[in-house]
């Protein structure tokens, strides 16, 4: 009799205990535990999708008791009025997608209240081409730290330890099938996890590779 399982929407959870420190990440892990010794308050962290940017940013904010988190794409002039009141504010995903005088306005009220702005991007905003002068100058500015995507030796650690949290045993086989043929990157993972570990319970069968392969067939 197969168990009953109720499926839920995969939510990403952010807890500190999850984040997996390695040497493709440990730069920015370290400026972040050293929070409020920094050399400057404005830091950029770069990187490709899915490398843990998001992650560590909210492990950063927490620290904070005024801050708030916005996707780039929800900022505007409004965001320029409300950061008067926060003592950190956090862009998401930038991809030089907000108006050019609006950022600049954010990094100057940034200055006015001594207030930290944090910038999470595919490219270091160093590299990018801006057509306000004051503004180019300005993103010189930035700390400047970039994370790469986890590393074979890292997913293994990441593998073993969630499946082992679930009380569940795989064979080596099974996880380095995972590692070769998972996307590298952290949400991935985590949702991989959960979603073979329903379709076990489901089943009645034991993680194997043939399982494996219909979860990312799925995916």
């Amino acid at each position: 009799m197969n168990q009953l399982v109720f499926k839920f929407p995969f939510k990403k959870k952010y807890y500190e205990q999850d984040y997996y420190v390695s040497s493709n990440n440990f730069s920015a892990y370290r400026l972040i535990e050293s929070w409020p010794n920094w050399p400057d308050k404005w830091v950029n962290i770069y990187g490709p999708t899915g490398c843990g940017k998001t992650h560590l940013s909210n492990i950063l904010k927490k620290k904070f008791n005024s801050v708030e988190m916005l996707n780039a794409k929800n900022v505007d002039n409004k965001t320029i009025s409300k950061f008067v009141k926060l003592d950190c504010l956090i862009i998401d995903n930038y991809a030089q997608d907000i108006d050019e005088k609006i950022f600049y306005s954010i990094l100057n009220q940034s200055k006015q209240t001594d207030s930290y702005v944090v910038i999470n991007s595919f490219l270091p905003i160093k590299a990018m081409k801006f057509k306000l002068k004051d503004l180019k100058s300005r993103a010189e500015g930035f700390i400047n730290l970039g994370i790469e995507l986890p590393t074979d030796d890292l997913l293994r650690v990441i593998i073993s330890k969630s499946f082992s949290d679930k009380q569940i045993d795989i064979s080596p086989k099974v996880s380095e099938y995972i590692i070769k043929n998972i996307e590298r990157s952290y949400e991935k993972v985590f949702k991989f996890i959960k979603e073979i570990d329903d379709l076990s319970l489901s089943s009645g069968k034991s993680i194997n590779i043939n399982l494996i392969k219909k979860v990312l067939i799925d995916e």
